[in-house]
């Protein structure tokens, strides 16, 4: 069985502090990594949104709900950003830690959960925006992610992306009046893996 390394997304939760300074090691282990040459998000971008925040943390001490307020929306533009890259480093090095390290975040433990994990259950496809289907699941207990997998009729299944959110997780980029397949797993667990979900179809708009 192949070993599935998985991102851990702990830096949302990390202090202020903490976060600026890791966001910063991001920058810098994303800048012209060769493993990494097509970040979802780019290095200016997220380099912006770092230096932002990190300007917001310096200021905030110096009081006021204004620069408070600031700060946390900052935050969130930063943690937003590098979950996007982190689902882009999941997909590129899950087989390889330390390719997944050089990008400066994190491969959860593999000892910090360890009952196998069952399989998710889609409980509803949404057709909210034009091409893209949103699915909302049956959380999985010890599950830190979830991978989604679609295909066209009889052809290959492909890539859906990893996700964090199983309440939230948006297919993207989808054909209007294209019939999709689709199936989840968790990940995470003694498993490293989920068995795929049932598969259900939906016709994205």
């Amino acid at each position: 069985m192949t070993n599935i390394n998985i991102v851990s997304m702990s830096f949302a939760k990390f202090g202020k502090h903490r976060l600026a300074m890791f966001a910063g090691s991001v920058v810098v282990a994303l800048t012209d990594n060769p493993a990494f040459p097509n970040p979802p998000v780019s290095i200016v971008d997220l380099k912006a949104a770092s230096d932002a925040f990190a300007m917001n943390v310096s200021l905030t001490p110096r009081g006021g709900i204004i620069l408070t307020a600031t700060q946390k929306e900052a935050r969130a533009l930063l943690v937003g950003l590098l979950r996007d890259e982190a689902h882009y480093v999941q997909i590129i090095a899950k087989e390889s830690l330390p390719t997944l390290l050089s990008s400066g975040f994190a491969a959860i433990d593999r000892n910090s959960a360890q009952k196998p994990l069952v399989a998710p259950l889609i409980r509803k496809v949404l057709r909210e925006r034009s091409e893209q289907l949103r699915l909302i699941l049956k959380a999985v207990p010890n599950a830190r992610l979830y991978q989604a997998q679609l295909k066209v009729g009889d052809g290959d299944w492909q890539d859906g992306g990893i996700h964090s959110q199983a309440r939230r997780l948006v297919l993207t980029n989808l054909v209007p009046g294209t019939v999709y397949q689709i199936r989840v797993r968790a990940l995470g667990g003694s498993t490293r893996y989920s068995p795929w979900s049932m598969v259900t179809s939906c016709m994205a708009v």
